[in-house]
């Protein structure tokens, strides 16, 4: 992919001096006679009558009133933008200064920044800046004043809600080091690269830019970029497996994510400045460029780090556009992690993704939103399949928002049998006996796991889940058959968002 700069470069000149302001009177020589007094030279000037005491008070009161009005002036004058100090680099615009400022998070698109990289400096003629001089530059939000250059680096991700992994964001025209300056404008795949295998921990001793200089040089990049068999070698040369994938199939994507796996993805650049906001922030280029997709959001999106836009999130449909506009068709590769290295949240919050069917409420959108980490926790401590568990869930309840268990607390529709914590709720005409409540979600959710984990743990080590809900859902009271298909589709699709076997 190749970025065109706002503001082409010129041969520097030097800019000259302004002189001193014209009309400015020297001042006249002092002799000095002793310790505290001076005597100008030339005749006495006549002494001025000594002021009153009156006039002493005028004196002192307009002066308290013109410091307080200076003061009400500066109060209500705009605080000065935040700048630090850049040196001008050989080769440096200021079109291509603004477009890094921009990636870093000054606000605005890459014109505006420009516009105050200019008025800042007082440049008139913007195309023409020296390198070895000093420019003033505005910072991001929340950046400390301090000089240093224009890329600061990345120096560990974060994960995001959805992600599993913690993945740096890093930028290919303003990555820390300096390292990548030769090819940064065909340097989206290393980028990519670099922040997937920075999320599985591998690279984290390396600046980005070195790191970014050692993966494009390791499969020999040029300025065409890379291909997805070079995408390939870079995760084989870190000691790490891949598979790929033609085409425009997003729900391969998602079944990589939802088994710990992320993915550098390969589409049409335009179509991800397009989905900016606003659109072609980050100028306007298009071709084939990679992107990383890392997770899942709650609401069924995916989580992209994209080396060259400001986005960050993109829906099915917006990805499969950005897949099929590629000149070629699009390409996908799965970058598994390394032996040993689980998701450093396990899979708590790929829980909250799972929706069971196209159009239903995702876990988050539930009643159990929030509570991904505890459903795992609790799935774990009582050794309750989790597929089974929420299955059974979304049957009762559909997941804490159907049936009058809603207000009790009770998702799985359990009877009062003087469970601890528990209290009489309710009574059913179409069932004997009355229903439990608990004071709080968390408290009905363990009651339910720990009823399977305990009174259906034979069924359970058996593996015979229509014993076990036409005992928990008797034919005399429920369609047991009917039952047993819905809960047997619905773990299957629990068992492939969170690619479980």
């Amino acid at each position: 992919m190749t970025i065109r700069p706002l503001l082409a470069s010129r041969s520097p000149r030097p800019i000259p001096v302004s002189n001193p302001a014209p009309g400015l009177a020297a001042r006249a020589p002092v002799a000095h006679r002793g310790p505290d007094s001076f005597e100008p030279r030339g005749p006495a000037l006549p002494r001025a009558p000594l002021p009153s005491v009156e006039d002493l008070r005028e004196a002192v009161r307009r002066s308290k009133l013109k410091d307080a009005a200076e003061a009400l002036r500066k109060a209500a004058a705009p605080p000065a933008p935040a700048t630090t100090t850049y040196t001008i680099q050989p080769g440096d615009t200021v079109g291509d200064i603004a477009w890094n400022l921009m990636q870093q998070g000054v606000p605005g698109p890459v014109e505006a920044i420009a516009n105050q990289i200019v008025q800042l400096n007082g440049l008139a003629n913007p195309d023409l800046i020296i390198a070895g001089e000093s420019l003033q530059l505005p910072t991001a939000p929340g950046t400390p004043q301090a000089g240093g250059p224009v890329a600061p680096g990345s120096p560990g991700g974060t994960a995001r809600p959805g992600e599993r992994y913690p993945v740096p964001s890093i930028k290919q025209m303003s990555s820390e080091g300096t390292e990548d300056d030769w090819n940064q404008q065909s340097n989206c795949g290393p980028t990519t690269m670099a922040m997937i295998l920075k999320g599985y921990g591998i690279g984290t001793d390396q600046s980005d830019g070195a790191f970014i200089n050692q993966l494009g040089q390791g499969v020999g990049i040029t300025s065409a970029g890379v291909g997805y068999a070079d995408i390939q070698r870079m995760a084989s040369n870190n000691g790490l497996s891949s598979e790929v994938n033609p085409g425009t199939d997003v729900g391969w994507i998602e079944q990589q994510l939802a088994s710990g796996n992320m993915v550098a993805v390969n589409g049409e650049s335009h179509v991800m400045l397009q989905n900016e906001s606003p659109p072609f922030t980050s100028g306007s280029f298009s071709g084939g460029h990679w992107i990383a997709v890392t997770g899942m959001t709650p609401e069924g999106n995916f989580i992209v780090h994209d080396p060259s836009s400001t986005v960050t999130e993109l829906t099915p449909a917006e990805l499969q556009r950005f897949l099929g506009e590629h000149q070629y068709g699009g390409y996908s590769v799965s970058i598994h992690p390394p032996p040993g290295v689980a998701p450093t949240d396990g899979q708590g919050q790929a829980l909250e993704s799972v929706r069971l069917a196209p159009g239903a409420m995702s876990l988050a959108e539930s009643g159990f939103a929030g509570q991904g980490e505890f459903l795992m926790r609790m799935a774990q401590k009582y050794d309750v399949p989790i597929d089974l568990a929420l299955a059974m869930l979304w049957k009762e309840s559909q997941w804490g928002t159907a049936g009058a268990s809603v207000g009790a607390n009770n998702p799985g529709n359990l009877k009062f049998v003087g469970q601890e914590g528990a209290y009489e709720a309710f009574t059913s005409p179409d069932a004997s006996g009355s229903f439990a409540g608990w004071p709080t979600l968390e408290q009905g959710i363990e009651a339910y796991f720990k009823l399977l984990g305990t009174h259906y743990r034979a069924e359970l080590d058996s593996g015979n889940w229509t014993a076990l809900i036409n005992r928990y859902a008797p034919p005399v009271e429920n369609d047991s058959s009917l039952y047993v298909q819905q809960v047997n589709d619905y773990a299957a699709e629990v068992r492939r968002r969170l690619g479980i076997g």
